[in-house]
This record gives structure tokens, C-alpha cells and sequence, in this order.
């Protein structure tokens, strides 16, 4: 019989599969492979119904894992997913149709495994014919939607806002502090019927909010930030 010395040379001499690696180590070569430092962009063109996807320091052939085989697929699927930063970009009034082409591109499952995005923050205003009625808007609705039912994983939301769409929230003054405070409360009921989701990061693209707007939102929790 052999030594037992001898059996543990020849397992060692015997070449190990990428699958026969400890899933630790496994992780962390996904981790190398697909994630990237910067943000991943989507955007969508006029008229088009494809979700495409822009990302600076994606490496050459990065997704190739993927078309590995199933245990792989799955393994590197979650950490594309889970730990990659995705930034749908500036869509004015066409983010719900970015959102459900890109949830529809990637399935369910993979839409489930999302943890960190970054949308254009809601807009509301005064509903049409309803006089002193504050309304979300109706790609806003649809949008925050579509999170709720697709992103069971999301647990950090960006919001950005620009000067040219969200001059309420840049020049507000006392006297708005009442349209202000309804807006931002109908807002966070919305977000927070998202479970899921720790973390609410409100961007400043461009321009700076008055100190009330400041207030109001950081007494939601949320993250106020300046600059890009």
C-alpha cells in the first residue's frame, strides 16, 4: 500500500479544474474579470427598443465567463450583477422604457441580483386640472415600479439631478418649502416600498441645493452629495 506521503504527492501532482478551486478564490477571480472601477452606462437610442451599455475600463472580451458553462455562468453572473455600479443614463421622460429594456435584456433573475443603481432622480409636479395637487410623474411611477417588482437585491440608489430639469430643488425658498416637503414625502413613500433598499444618494450633478432642500432630505435619510 502506499505511504500516505506518497498519496499526497501524486493528489497534488494531479492538475486542479477551474470548478475544483475553493469558491472563495473562485469569487475573487470573477471579481478581477468582471468588475470594473467606473460606473457601467446604459442609454437608449431614439426609437430603439435595445438597452445598450457603455463602460470605460471594460477589459477586452470581458464577459467571456459567461459563455463558459452553466455552473460558471451563474457563479459570474453574480458578481457582474452584485457587484458592478449600473448608471442609466440622462432620459428625460423615457427612463421606465431604459429600465424595462435593460431588465427584459438580462432576465429576471439577473435583474434580481442587482445592487447598486443610479437613475435620474423623480420629478413631481402640480397635476394637471387638479389645482394644488402634488403628482409624481408618470415615467417617475413607472420607473420606481419597475424597481420594486425587478431589483429584490437593490440595496443602494443614486439619484442625480441636473439644473436644466430639477430648478425647484436648486432655487427653492421658503415659499416653496410646502410644494417641496409634499414632493420629497411622496417620493420616499415610494422608496421605501422598495424593501430591499439600505442607501439613498442624492447627486447634484450640476448647481447646489438651498440649505432647506438640504434639510428636508437629509431628514429622509438620504445621502446629499455635490459635483459628479
Amino acid at each position: 500500500m502506499d505511504s500516505d506521503e506518497r498519496k499526497i504527492q501524486r493528489a497534488a501532482s494531479v492538475p486542479i479544474g477551474f470548478l475544483g478551486l475553493p469558491d472563495k478564490i473562485r469569487i475573487n477571480i470573477f471579481k478581477r474579470v468582471l468588475v470594473v472601477a467606473q460606473p457601467i452606462y446604459l442609454f437608449q437610442d431614439k426609437g430603439s427598443q435595445k438597452a445598450e451599455s457603455f463602460a470605460p475600463e471594460r477589459p477586452h472580451r470581458w464577459l467571456a465567463l459567461l459563455y463558459t458553462n452553466r455552473q460558471i455562468h451563474d457563479e459570474a453572473s453574480m458578481v457582474l450583477y452584485g457587484a458592478n455600479h449600473f448608471t442609466f443614463m440622462d432620459t428625460a421622460n423615457r427612463q421606465g422604457g431604459l429600465l424595462q429594456s435593460f431588465f427584459n435584456c438580462i432576465g429576471s433573475s439577473n435583474a434580481g441580483l442587482l445592487s447598486r443603481l443610479c437613475i435620474n432622480f423623480p420629478i413631481v409636479e402640480y397635476g394637471k386640472g387638479q389645482s394644488g395637487k402634488v403628482m409624481l410623474g408618470e415615467d417617475e411611477i413607472h420607473s420606481l415600479r419597475l424597481l420594486k417588482e425587478h431589483c429584490a437585491g437593490l440595496t443602494t440608489l443614486e439619484t442625480l439631478i441636473y439644473s436644466r430639469n430639477y430648478g425647484s430643488l436648486i432655487n427653492a425658498g421658503d415659499k416653496d418649502s410646502k410644494f417641496i416637503r409634499e414632493a420629497l414625502s411622496q417620493i420616499d413613500a415610494q422608496l421605501k416600498a422598495i424593501s430591499s433598499l439600505q442607501k439613498v444618494i442624492v447627486r447634484y450633478y450640476d448647481g447646489a441645493p438651498t440649505t432647506l432642500v438640504v434639510e428636508l432630505m437629509q431628514g429622509f435619510g438620504w445621502v446629499v452629495l455635490r459635483g459628479r
